[in-house]
């Protein structure tokens, strides 16, 4: 019981931080960029995947001048300890990997967004770099398909040294569904407080909604 109602109020939160946006978020940029050592930063972003697609996944890790190319993968997936989350004034570090479809699309935005945290740029400018690279593909494009990316440990928040103080969103999947919104899948936070298990639409982090989520939350 405990953890539907622990779902609900995630997903209402979601819901509401996306509609929010980050006009009247706080400044949690300094929260977020913070570099761990490898070992930590590796175990956290191949969290966020199954175990059996762990090993073979190509990962990044964050460092001084953003994310790095730690190995390449052979099986299409990408992994890496997200940071986007202060685009809506969160503190939550989110172990995402996705698909090889995400990996062209949703993965060059997240890694620009990192190259830009890490050189102390403000919210704003850092949005404006992330929507101009949307205008006629110049940088960055929507998926071409439907794919998947893995949020298993869910949204944590970290302490200096990467030890996990507490998980603000619980482990998920995430489908694409760029261009997507609520009222197309017929969600509401009201509806969701009467069954948790609905999607949700995703599309407050970089890249809006040209990279939104549908949300799902397997049950345990």
């Amino acid at each position: 019981m405990s953890f539907r109602i622990f779902c609900i109020a995630a997903m209402v939160a979601t819901v509401s931080m996306t509609a929010a946006r980050a006009a009247d978020a706080p400044d949690t940029r300094k929260a977020l960029n913070v570099v761990f050592a490898k070992d930590v930063e590796t175990k956290l972003a191949l969290s966020a995947a199954p175990e059996h697609l762990r090993s073979d996944a190509t990962l990044y890790l964050f460092g001084k001048k953003g994310f790095e190319k730690a190995r390449e993968g052979t099986n299409g997936f990408t992994c890496l300890l997200n940071r986007d989350a202060f685009f809506y004034g969160s503190t939550a570090f989110k172990p995402t990997c996705w698909d090889a479809e995400g990996a062209t699309s949703y993965v060059p935005v997240m890694l620009r967004v990192g190259e830009l945290l890490a050189a102390g740029q403000i919210l704003g400018v850092i949005r404006a770099d992330i929507d101009g690279g949307f205008r006629n593909n110049v940088r960055f494009h929507r998926p071409a398909r439907t794919g998947i990316a893995y949020m298993l440990a869910g949204d944590v928040d970290l302490d200096h040294t990467g030890k996990i103080l507490k998980r603000s969103f619980p482990g998920h999947y995430m489908i694409y569904a760029p261009g997507v919104k609520n009222a197309d899948i017929g969600y509401s936070a009201e509806d969701a407080k009467r069954d948790p298990s609905l999607p949700v639409i995703f599309d407050a982090g970089a890249g809006g909604s040209e990279l939104a989520y549908l949300i799902t939350v397997p049950h345990h």
